[in-house]
């Protein structure tokens, strides 16, 4: 809870939905909106883009398991993932960290895998088989696990 505190309070905030979607290329997700945001309570603006990618670190999941992946924009414009705690699919996902000070959330990417499927991220695609994504466009960072 703290933590959408210091976000709002630091002016680190986006303004409207950027429209998180899967990508056009594999294993890639992408903004369909512009997007109006605050960085240190600046006014700032990232157009819609195609073919992101997740950050490299990440681990993958295995069958049957969830989690959520955080997207997060710089003041310049580069965006970067931060990845929360794997849990068994079906259980709440706990929201993940910030991946440095000065960036501005995005949204959310959750991932669940199938019994028989698995996901790596950066090198499984969002879309298959046995892989559910589900976007959420964030103003900040949610209190609870989603």
């Amino acid at each position: 809870m703290s933590y959408n505190i210091e976000q709002s309070n630091s002016g680190y905030l986006s303004l409207n939905a950027a429209g998180l979607a899967e990508g056009t290329n594999a294993a890639t997700f992408k903004t369909t909106n512009t997007l109006a945001y605050t960085s240190n309570g600046v006014f700032k603006s990232y157009a819609s883009t195609d073919n992101l990618t997740f950050s490299t670190g990440h681990t993958a999941l295995g069958n049957s398991q969830a989690c959520l992946f955080a997207v997060w924009v710089t003041a310049g414009g580069a965006i970067s993932t931060t990845q929360g705690p794997i849990v068994a699919a079906g259980d709440p996902c706990p929201v993940p960290g910030q991946v440095t000070a000065g960036t501005t959330l995005i949204g959310l990417i959750k991932v669940t895998t199938s019994s028989s499927a698995t996901f790596t991220p950066g090198t499984t695609d969002l879309g298959a088989a046995g892989v559910t994504d589900v976007y959420s466009d964030c103003m900040d960072m949610p209190g609870s696990a989603q």
